[in-house]
């Protein structure tokens, strides 16, 4: 039963203190006097209409500030008392009290009305507020007086107790109120009130100004102003980062480059946000120097991990020796394991050098890279991080996030995401202009929600735009390369003709002796290796090819090798027994130009042997007409004594202008080319020419930077003009005295043409220009046709010889030969798109801080949750951007008449984009509809994040048959209790996608072999890594902090922009 004449309000169901007011209120009030030390603008939100009809309002707020109002007077007795604080100082307080208030309000067209409600009576003097700064005030007194004219015989009522002037102190809080009538307790509190009243300070202009000028309430913000608001609160912790002293990071003699001081700010909120960053700079900008600095500002006692390519282990050592970096160690990426003997756990920091030789998740070395960053900060470093596959990106990714519980952009099932996109994909035939579309789509969809938040990926065009003013301080300036020259060289008929006999005899050769599993009567055993197989057939055809294109003379020797192989091969199987390598890898072979290696390695027996009744009798018939192809090619070119190519070259070297006397590096993929034009070339350079492989001393690689790299001027130790090399110097290595790279075979993979140039297209080069040089083949018979006609003939013929074999010479997902004559004659100035196109507003929000500081400082101050509206034609109807921020995670979310969705930066910012002389128009009450509708969109955008989520994430392929057969196990009651609860783990592990995929593979291979459980629980056991069952070191996730809504625009349909 509830008693209505109760005197207590607690803010229970019907005892709540807002209805009391309300009630009292609207009973002919005419005086509201009230006494908090906390005061609300919410509370007033709530009662405004109830006060509508009260004639005066009197507030007299106290400060509850207690740094400000407590003073020690007597230290020894620490005795202390409250000292009033000055007008001035109590103003500041209360107008920061507002702003923070307002930040964390509600904000609806309806707290904006009472806002304004509240102004008006402010300004009219109905409403007056005072502060008392002489003590603190934690007194809660609310005193009501009648109008006596309407009723004479009620003075009023006073209410008191623990609740504050907020909303929830009159509604949400549990609180404790009494409600007095009787005249003589009234007549006391509003003495009491009068007393301090006259004592306190007016701050109705404080308030005022607190409201109108720093709260969302503010409506004189120009689109222009809200446009340069968003630009410095994204670039916030960036803005300034070129003004901070990096010098201590820098080796004497090294510029200070801006660019490269932003990369390492960006790296390093990067690294805070998602554990990871790439650092994807385009070849030639300092990416070694740019991860230098960048483990420099890393705490000095953290350890640091640099795995990198084997030719690049002395360059990297040398490099962080001389930018004094401590406690770093330097490892070979082909030492993976021994890292992971030694133990990884104290490195805090992996760096990982040409990361894009990780991109298949299926290999020995992902999955051992992948334990070794484990809860470890991940520094990914190359050029061309992203082919066409969009699993290249995203198994890199996984090198520091899990699959199913990212962090990325609010994106939690990364694997999905993926797993969504590739479908989309399959459903499009393959090489239509249906899938390239849908490639196109999948990749700016990739780009835009993934990349951007994780890569630093700048060009040179967009260097040269967005920090002209510092490179020109410096003096530097980068080379102009344009499109690469074209040398023909002509077949004659007999050389034609022996061209197109061995085009059509390596079309129709078996590759037997590379592929005998493929012949075996019971392949099931070998179904796994099946493909592998297939693929080394395809590779040795690719070999041929290259060698053919390369130089006859390389092409010869090869021959002679293939013949060498296949003589001893068929002659081991005449003994009755075959024995075959099984642990060559051909991706690993596919960069090595040595093919005498390559021989080597596929015949060593790590074997598997057989007997040879156990093939069928065609793989013998097919190692015979093999070998009798080869010997006739072997005829063949023993009839050509021309070197058509090596005679275009000669020609050059000595009468081109751009080649004669200039300091050149010829890229071969050959070492046996390497090593036929070093001796053919004596004839012009003499001495001055020195040719570089795999096989070369150090001593050797020490004499070619001094002759090649400008930093060793001053040794005086310049020995050679012409540097013959394959791949092993196409990276780690600075050859920027030369301005001339010819690429003496053709690069069927274009990607390599920016590795070689970026040799000599580097910062600090003396050159304006750089000349690249890339050699074709036609045939003197077809002169009448157009010269581009000509070479596509000839390429054709190599695209048509390997077909879908291809893909083993470039990383291009769909190939021709107009698209490779295309890559290879295009402007190489024309860089690829970046994945930091917000460069430019950058250096915007900078040039305002510098050439404008009085705008930048009223940007600076605009209030959170600032708004202006704009007309904009990109909008169908009137809509919302949103800027929402929390810890590291920033996003944007645009909310219309249809849908609210979730931006890009750079989507957002097209939309938010303003001219200064932009009029403003004022938000509609839908406006705040769409605010709320985003700030909603944001919130369930985290709820992914939060572990109370009840939906898992929904894991598929062998991760999801695996954590099945896992719960099966756990069924066995032969199992420990401790056994039971590493299943859990185990389960856990795999839910989460921290599993690498090759370990996923090993564990459902053994699960079909292995049919007892406790033996299956073992050998899974044996297949997980231990690092995987060490807990994670606790890392800062992307969304700490509490929800900040920056700003918004609202969009008015219409207008100009």
């Amino acid at each position: 039963m509830v008693h209505t004449d109760l005197k207590f309000f607690t803010n229970e169901p019907e005892r709540d203190l807002y209805s009391r007011f309300v009630t009292i209120l609207k009973s002919n009030t005419q005086f509201f006097d009230v006494l908090v030390g906390y005061f609300r603008a919410s509370g007033f939100f709530k009662m405004y209409e109830a006060l509508d009809q009260v004639e005066n309002i009197r507030i007299l707020v106290g400060l509850n500030v207690d740094r400000y109002t407590v003073k020690i007077i007597d230290r020894a007795k620490d005795e202390s008392q409250y000292a009033s604080i000055s007008t001035a100082e109590g103003k500041n307080i209360i107008a920061d009290e507002i702003e923070k208030e307002f930040e964390s309000a509600a904000s609806s067209a309806q707290v904006e009305k009472g806002v304004r409600v509240f102004m008006d009576w402010l300004k009219s003097g109905k409403l007056e507020m005072r502060m008392y700064t002489e003590a603190p005030i934690h007194a809660k007194v609310y005193i009501m007086r009648k109008d006596q004219e309407k009723v004479p015989d009620t003075f009023g009522s006073v209410i008191t107790g623990s609740s504050n002037f907020s909303e929830a102190g009159l509604v949400n809080n549990l609180e404790f109120n009494v409600e007095l009538k009787d005249y003589a307790d009234v007549k006391f509190a509003l003495d009491k009130f009068e007393e301090l009243w006259v004592k306190g300070t007016d701050i109705c202009e404080t308030y005022i100004e607190a409201v109108e000028q720093h709260t969302w309430m503010r409506n004189d913000i120009t689109p222009y102003q809200l446009y340069l608001k968003t630009l410095y609160e994204f670039f916030k912790e960036e803005i300034n980062a070129d003004k901070e002293n990096f010098e201590t990071l820098l080796p004497e003699g090294y510029m200070r480059l801006q660019y490269q001081m932003d990369a390492v700010t960006q790296a390093r909120q990067k690294l805070d946000a998602y554990n990871g960053v790439f650092i994807s700079d385009v070849v030639g900008l300092g990416k070694t120097y740019i991860c230098a600095m960048l483990a420099n500002s890393f705490n000095r006692n953290t350890y640091k991990l640099i795995v990198c390519p084997p030719v690049l282990v002395d360059y990297w050592r040398s490099v962080l020796q001389e930018f004094d970096v401590a406690r770093c160690d330097v490892e070979s990426l082909g030492k993976l394991d021994k890292i992971i003997a030694k133990g990884t756990e104290k490195y805090s920091y992996v760096f990982v050098d040409e990361a894009h030789r990780f991109r298949n998740s299926s290999t020995e070395a992902f999955t051992e890279l992948h334990q070794i960053c484990r809860g470890k900060k991940v520094i990914l470093i190359s050029a061309t991080p992203i082919n066409n596959y969009t699993s290249d990106v995203e198994n890199q990714i996984y090198l520091f996030q899990a699959k199913q519980s990212g962090t990325i952009n609010g994106i939690k099932n990364i694997e999905g995401f993926f797993r969504g996109l590739n479908a989309k994909l399959a459903k499009k035939p393959k090489g239509s202009a249906a899938y390239m579309e849908q490639l196109r789509e999948n990749s700016e969809i990739i780009r835009d929600k993934l990349i951007r938040e994780v890569m630093i990926r700048r060009t040179r065009s967009e260097i040269q735009h967005y920090y002209a003013d510092d490179l020109a301080k410096q003096g530097l300036t980068f080379p102009k390369v344009g499109s690469p020259e074209k040398i023909i060289y002509s077949f004659d008929e007999e050389t034609d003709d022996a061209f197109s006999q061995t085009i059509n005899i390596i079309k129709d050769f078996k590759y037997a002796r590379y592929t005998p599993l493929l012949y075996l009567k019971d392949k099931k055993k070998y179904a796994t290796m099946l493909a592998a197989q297939r693929n080394m057939g395809g590779f040795m055809k690719g070999i041929l090819v290259k060698r053919l294109e390369s130089s006859f003379y390389a092409f010869r020797k090869t021959l002679d090798r293939f013949i060498e192989s296949y003589e001893k091969f068929i002659e081991m199987s005449k003994n009755g027994k075959i024995y075959i390598s099984k642990k060559v890898n051909v991706y690993d072979l596919l960069d090595d130009g040595n093919t005498q290696k390559l021989m080597y390695l596929i015949e060593q027996q790590d074997v598997m042997e057989f007997e040879a009744k156990e093939f069928s009798s065609q793989f013998f018939r097919d190692l015979q007409a093999d070998l009798a192809q080869l010997k006739s090619m072997q005829f063949i070119w023993s009839l050509i004594e021309t070197d058509p190519k090596l005679d275009e070259f000669k020609s050059n070297l000595t009468t081109n202008p751009k080649m004669k006397g200039k300091k050149a590096i010829v890229f071969t993929e050959s070492t046996e080319t390497a090593q036929y034009l070093y001796e053919e070339l004596k004839e012009i350079y003499g001495e001055r020419i020195i040719y570089f492989s795999g096989q070369s001393s150090a001593a050797l690689k020490v004499e070619i930077e001094d002759s090649f790299n400008p930093k060793f001027k001053d040794k005086n130790n310049n020995k050679y003009d012409l540097l013959i090399t394959t791949d092993v110097l196409a990276e780690g290595i600075n050859l920027h005295r030369a301005n001339v790279l010819v690429n003496y075979d053709l690069p069927w993979n274009p990607t390599r043409i920016m590795q070689r140039v970026g040799r000599i297209n580097r910062v600090g080069t003396e050159y304006d220009r750089i000349y690249v040089f890339n050699f074709f083949p036609t045939a003197q018979s077809k002169k009448q046709m157009p010269l581009e006609e000509r070479i596509l003939e000839k390429l054709q013929a190599f695209h048509d010889t390997l077909g879908e074999d291809f893909k083993y010479l470039s990383d291009e997902e769909e190939v021709s030969s107009k698209k490779l004559f295309s890559d290879l004659t295009s402007d190489l100035d024309s860089e690829e798109e970046s994945t930091n196109p917000e460069l430019a507003y950058l250096a915007i929000i900078r040039q305002i801080r510098d050439n404008d500081p009085k705008l930048f400082s009223l940007i600076k101050r605009l209030p959170k949750k600032a708004k202006a509206g704009k007309n904009s034609e990109k909008v169908i109807g009137d809509s919302t951007v949103t800027f929402i921020r929390q810890g590291a995670l920033k996003t944007f979310f645009l909310s219309d008449e249809v849908e609210t969705k979730q931006m890009s930066f750079m989507q957002a910012i097209d939309l938010i984009k303003a001219e200064p002389d932009d009029e403003k128009v004022s938000v509609s009450s839908r406006f705040y509809e769409q605010f709320d509708s985003n700030s909603d969109a944001f919130d369930q955008m985290l709820v992914a994040e939060e572990e109370v989520s009840m939906e898992k994430v929904m894991v598929a392929g062998n991760d999801a048959k695996i954590i099945r057969l896992l719960k099966a196990m756990k069924t066995e009651p032969r199992l420990t209790d401790d056994q039971e609860q590493m299943i859990d783990k185990l389960i856990m592990l795999w839910e989460n996608g921290e599993i690498p995929a090759k370990v996923s593979k090993d564990v459902m291979k053994k699960s079909k072999v292995v049919g007892d459980v406790l033996e299956l629980y073992y050998e899974v056991m044996k297949l997980v890594p231990p690092t995987y069952f060490e807990e994670r070191k606790s890392q800062k996730t992307q969304v700490d902090g509490e929800k900040q809504i920056v700003l918004s625009c609202y969009l008015k349909t219409g207008g100009t922009r």
